[in-house]
């Protein structure tokens, strides 16, 4: 996989089940268990995860008491691992009823098929490749999705392809847990990114907390000296400050950003959705708060631009889910030479720099007359991937990808957060035709490297269909 993936202890929950007939038949059937789950544990800690098993579960309330627990202890993907057989209607219940993503895996004690030495003590813990095919069947008749794995626990293959699958959980339980905030509503008829009501983000529990521009304009008149100290003395760390930028204006600057940072704790936030045009025609706020947005990103936290919660919820799963990610947008298209101009106005991950970046002085004139500062940087070179997502017809959630590289082409002649980006297909115009026809709508995450494989997975967990172009 040609990308960089958060590795720090990502969370996997072991089922454990075991039809209650066996207790019948074998008496040592949950010891048994219990050590193969260790066992298993002990490997997939060694490479890096970090694993908890549950009890062995037999009785549909054990199921459910075990997605509870693992729920509350924060995993990030429920493995459901049969050994032995256990039947669906034990486990689909508790299953569907949870939001953890759920990955079936048919757990074996035994790596080689050996004829003369399969006996009934072998299939004690090497029969749940049935059980498996019973539970995805009953689970694909309802709404929970799933993701299956085969292979065994000391193949180097199948632990790489499970990593794979705990970055997908990762990424959809962030978003999951995002509680985005949405400053000023949507950009008035950008009707491609209000997708709010889907029923893909209602199935995941995925909802904003909306806040008025008159609401975040009495918070920023709250902040105080202390805090506009603070924020100021981070900006001038951070930036090489523009000339046209005068105290005044970080001042102003550090208002705008204590005031979104103080919304988002009140909540437990991780993702806005900002709409520049409510906030800078206001003249309470007059700012886009561009700076705050790079600010947070640079932190890990979701953002997007014209009150985009939905793709801000995308960021922070992104963000989470590898190393850095930003909002971006695509500007212009290179047809003769195949390339795109990604940019936005003043906001992107500070991370994703090429150097040290610039706040420069910005002014918007509309209603009002705003004037506020803005981020200026390139994104370091390298391979890249654009990431959409958006619903479609039937209201299921989609992923489109588009890979490629981000150029070494310098912009000097504009600025805010900007690169050339070379698409991996050859013919732009028709990438581009494509992206349109399977419904890519025009806002994006920017992500490091090409992560497709775990971006594929996230769809599977989470019932998503997947373009990659």
């Amino acid at each position: 996989m040609d990308t960089i993936c958060q590795t720090d202890h990502l969370q996997i929950g072991l089922l454990l089940p075991v039809a209650d007939l066996y207790h019948r038949l074998w008496s040592d059937i949950d010891g048994a268990l219990e050590s193969l789950g260790e066992q298993v544990a002990g490997r997939l800690r060694e490479a890096g995860l970090n694993v908890q098993c549950s009890v062995p579960v037999s009785l549909p309330e054990q199921v459910t008491a075990a997605c509870d627990d693992f729920a509350a202890k924060g995993v990030d993907l429920l493995v459901v691992a049969l050994a032995p057989y256990c039947p669906s209607g034990v486990l689909s219940p508790a299953l569907v009823a949870s939001r953890l993503p759920v990955l079936l895996w048919p757990m074996q004690s035994m790596l080689r098929l050996d004829p003369q030495r399969y006996d009934a003590e072998a299939v004690k813990l090497n029969h749940g490749v049935h059980g498996i095919q019973d539970l995805a069947n009953v689970l694909g008749k309802t709404t929970k999705d799933f993701g299956v794995i085969h292979g065994h626990h000391e193949q180097a293959q199948f632990i790489s392809h499970l990593q794979l699958w705990a970055w997908a959980g990762r990424i959809i339980r962030s978003m999951q847990d995002a509680k985005p905030v949405q400053v000023g509503g949507h950009f008035e008829h950008m009707l491609d990114l209000q997708v709010g009501q889907e029923e893909f983000l209602r199935r995941m529990g995925i909802a904003p907390t909306r806040v008025s521009v008159s609401d975040f304009g009495g918070q920023m008149a709250r902040t105080t000296p202390a805090d506009v100290a603070e924020y100021v003395e981070r900006y001038r760390r951070t930036f090489e400050i523009g000339s046209n930028v005068e105290d005044c204006l970080l001042e102003k600057t550090a208002r705008g950003e204590s005031a979104l940072r103080a919304i988002l704790s009140r909540v437990g936030s991780h993702a806005c959705g900002l709409n520049f045009l409510t906030l800078c025609n206001d003249e309470r706020v007059a700012d886009g708060l561009h700076v705050a947005a790079s600010m947070l990103m640079q932190e890990g936290l979701g953002y997007a631009g014209e009150g985009d919660w939905v793709t801000a919820v995308l960021v922070r799963g992104m963000q989470q889910g590898f190393t850095v990610a930003s909002f971006s947008e695509i500007f212009s298209v290179g047809y003769a030479d195949d390339r795109l101009l990604l940019k936005h106005w003043g906001e992107g991950n500070l991370a994703m720099a090429r150097a040290k970046p610039r706040l420069l002085a910005s002014r918007f004139t509309d209603r009002c007359t705003a004037e506020f500062a803005i981020v200026d940087f390139e994104f370091e070179p390298g391979p890249a991937t654009l990431v959409n997502l958006n619903a479609t017809g039937d209201q299921t959630g989609q992923l489109v990808c588009i890979q490629g590289e981000i150029a070494e082409d310098h912009l000097p002649n504009i600025d805010g957060p900007r690169c050339v980006f070379k698409p991996g297909a050859s013919d732009v115009a028709r990438l581009l035709t494509e992206y349109a026809y399977v419904g890519g709508s025009h806002h994006l995450a920017l992500i490091r490297g090409m992560p497709t494989d775990v971006l594929e997975n996230v769809c599977r967990l989470a019932g998503w269909s997947y373009h990659r172009l």
